[in-house]
């Protein structure tokens, strides 16, 4: 894959893009990008401040990126500065949840992102949504694609933003190795040569890798997972969407997940267990309608992205 920063990389990213063999990209951090992106990540031993977890996020929404292969929709949109598409549609609605989730108070809410939200739809037909902490959300054309209207994209949004607000990615964070390549690393007063450089580049990256497992591979917890359907349930209510579309969605993920793996099969609880848990405190919160013109707006933005 042939690829630069400017072309190929959403602005959020913490590095540069060097092409190398076909069919593959690596990423270089810049001694500057990458003494603050392990600076965020030595922190996470403690409570993150806000600028800590910028910076963190970054470097994990630049990892996600690369994982899929720096596939993702609008890109010229988002190399200009400027969203378009169905991207900006998206982060139309994220932005209506994140302003919403200000009112929606918990003891232990991680502050709201200094640099606001981002939402990014990568361009792969598994059903699948993650966040990186400091507001950086990821949704997958798959997951759009089984979206019936625009209460349901709230629901799958409102959950990550949850994820977000709860602080979920920071907690696994907090319980990846801690290599002794950045102790010595920032404990240091010694200027960094090359070779040491190149030490503290390997090291973040295995950090990094233990960061995104957690995430993308083997999931939150349960409870985690469960946690994040009932405050974004409660999100998607006080932004004024119909809480029934969060179960008619997982409903259908359910269907899916009977007959595929991978996605949100791999890093979620069973669909099932999550409707169930839902439609216990769904009353709590009030069950708004869902308006034809939200509907219709969706349906519009869906086709003319041809999803």
């Amino acid at each position: 894959m042939r690829a630069t920063m400017k072309q190929a990389l959403v602005p959020l990213a913490l590095g540069v893009v060097t092409a190398t063999t076909a069919g593959s990209c690596k990423l270089n951090l810049t001694p500057d990008t990458l003494i603050k992106g392990v600076q965020g990540y030595m922190e996470a031993k403690k409570d993150l401040t806000p600028e800590n977890e910028y910076f963190v996020g970054r470097s994990v929404g630049t990892n996600i990126l690369a994982r899929n292969n720096y596939a993702y929709l609008d890109k010229d949109g988002w190399a200009e500065g400027q969203l378009k598409g169905f991207t900006l549609y998206v982060n139309a609605v994220g932005a209506v949840l994140a302003n919403a989730a200000l009112e929606v108070q918990h003891s232990g809410d991680r502050p709201s992102p200094i640099a606001g939200w981002h939402f990014v739809i990568l361009d792969d037909s598994l059903v699948n949504a993650f966040a990186a902490p400091g507001g950086y959300v990821f949704i997958t054309r798959g997951a759009l694609q089984l979206a019936n209207n625009e209460d349901e994209l709230a629901a799958v949004l409102a959950h990550e933003i949850a994820h977000v607000r709860r602080g979920h990615a920071l907690g696994s964070i907090k319980k990846s190795r801690i290599s002794s390549v950045y102790k010595e690393a920032l404990s240091s007063s010694v200027e960094l040569d090359q070779q040491a450089l190149g030490g503290l580049a390997q090291a973040f990256d295995g950090a990094m890798d233990d960061m995104l497992d957690s995430m993308l591979v083997k999931g939150y917890s349960r409870d985690t997972e469960f946690e994040a359907d009932a405050v974004g349930m409660e999100i998607m209510a006080r932004a004024g969407y119909n809480t029934d579309a969060f179960v008619a969605y997982l409903d259908r993920l359910q269907k899916q997940q009977s007959t595929g793996s991978g996605g949100f099969s791999a890093t979620h609880p069973k669909a099932s267990d999550r409707v169930a848990t839902l439609k216990k405190i769904r009353s709590k919160f009030a069950n708004n309608p869902v308006v034809a013109k939200r509907t219709a707006r969706f349906a519009a933005a869906r086709a003319a992205a041809e999803l």
